[in-house]
C-alpha cells in the first residue's frame, strides 16, 4: 500500500508520495509542522502554508510533491 497523503487548501490539492520522497530535507526544513503528522493522510492547511508546499513541489528532486 503506496503511503499518500493529501494537503488541501479546500480548493486545490498537493499530493506527498513518502514512497517517491528522497528525503532530501529541503521540505522538510521548511515545513515540518505540516508533513510530520504520521497516521494523518488528508490534512487541510491554510493557503499560505498552502502555496508554500506548492513552491516546494517544484523543487523537489524526486517529484514525490505533485499538484493535483
Amino acid at each position: 500500500m503506496k503511503d499518500i497523503r493529501y494537503f488541501t487548501n479546500g480548493e486545490e490539492t498537493i499530493e506527498w508520495n513518502q514512497e517517491e520522497c528522497m528525503h532530501m530535507g529541503k521540505c522538510l526544513k521548511n515545513i515540518p509542522y505540516v508533513i510530520d503528522k504520521p497516521g494523518v493522510y488528508s490534512i487541510s492547511v491554510s493557503d499560505s502554508q498552502f502555496r508554500l508546499i506548492a513552491s516546494l513541489a517544484n523543487h523537489c528532486p524526486a517529484k514525490a510533491l505533485k499538484l493535483k
